[in-house]
């Protein structure tokens, strides 16, 4: 017999893909075992209706989790017979759609240099690339309404030399692995600064004593959006690191070693598949939860399992689970990014 290895994990640490024993009415199992942790909490993860919240502001999760449905929209009118609409707040960004005089358009602020954002546009014909949700039109083409006036300016959502760390966790639950347990720290590095609008940064995962594989995972993050340039380009879940502000409404929060609590939206549980060779499926299950005012991951864990489809040893196996699992658990460490502290005034 031997063995197939996959490094399709968050961390690229590589596990023995189980295969059918010589026996396989004793080795199949398909309710999952006794040590599996299913459908837990990630770490450092308690319900709102759990956490307490001591110091936290009644009004604190409707503010930063969720815009005010009630409120007037702010308008911009164009004010110039024609208008570059952009991609980005600067004139060095690519010209997406044009508007002519009389055309409106729904802002959300203005950024220092004199630039308003607007939602939402049509990209030319003409562009190459597919418009983005969200575009820039300068304040020299525009005249505000009394809404658009008032709204607060718009700063980035990360400084400029973004630095987090989080920390892993490796559990494994088959005797055909490496390690049964295995811890790692994931970091960020800044790769370039230079783009006007893309934070480059690395993610730089690196285990403890060699016990996995180390591994460079790159992004790039828009500097106000908050939002990855390539969104689940990987089809996995757990590789969603940033999903931009107010990504849901807060549901939990979340502990710091330092004693603060963050406020923070988990998903509901999240199911990804991989197909591998020889008839065999990886299937990812697990939760994420992110701040609610920047959409950083702050915790997330997940379990790892394998199903085989097939033949062997003229037995059919139509997903048959064998028992063998790994869990990922992680966990933010710190960060110099202003996230959603809701008990900052109770520790003053």
């Amino acid at each position: 017999m031997t063995c197939v290895f996959v490094c399709l994990c968050l961390s690229g640490l590589a596990a023995c893909v189980p295969i059918p024993a010589e026996d396989p009415n004793l080795a199949v199992a398909q309710a999952t075992v006794e040590t599996e942790e299913e459908n837990a909490l990630p770490p450092g993860i308690v319900p709102l209706e759990q956490g307490g919240g001591e110091g936290r502001a009644p009004e604190t999760e409707e503010v930063e989790a969720a815009p005010d449905e009630n409120v007037e929209p702010a308008i911009l009118t164009v004010k110039r017979p024609r208008a570059n609409i952009r991609s980005g707040p600067n004139i060095d960004f690519q010209v997406v759609s044009r508007a002519v005089e009389g055309d409106t358009f729904t802002t959300t602020g203005r950024t220092d240099g004199g630039w308003w954002r607007i939602c939402c546009i049509d990209g030319e014909d003409d562009t190459e690339v597919e418009a983005p949700q969200t575009a820039w039109i300068s304040q020299i083409v525009v005249t505000p309404d009394e809404n658009a006036e008032t709204l607060p300016p718009l700063i980035p959502l990360f400084p400029e030399d973004l630095a987090a760390s989080w920390n892993v966790q490796y559990e494994c639950g088959s005797r055909r692995c490496a390690v049964n347990e295995c811890a790692a720290v994931s970091r960020t590095e800044i790769h370039s600064n230079r783009d006007l609008r893309w934070l480059e940064i690395n993610r730089i995962v690196t285990w403890e004593e060699a016990c996995g594989e180390d591994s460079t995972w790159p992004h790039q993050i828009d500097r106000l959006e908050g939002t990855e340039r390539y969104p689940n380009s990987t089809g996995l879940f757990f590789f969603n690191y940033w999903l931009g502000p107010r990504p849901g409404i807060a549901n939990a929060l979340f502990h710091l070693d330092t004693g603060e609590e963050i406020e923070v939206w988990c998903s509901d549980e999240q199911e990804a598949e991989v197909a591998e060779e020889s008839g065999w499926t990886t299937v990812y299950i697990g939760l994420t939860c992110h701040d609610v005012r920047t959409g950083m991951l702050v915790s997330m864990q997940y379990t790892k399992r394998w199903f085989f489809t097939g033949e062997f040893e003229g037995d059919r196996y139509d997903r048959a689970y064998f028992g063998d699992f790994e869990i990922y658990k992680v966990k933010l460490d710190q960060t110099n990014a202003l996230l959603a502290i809701v008990n900052a005034r109770a520790a003053e």
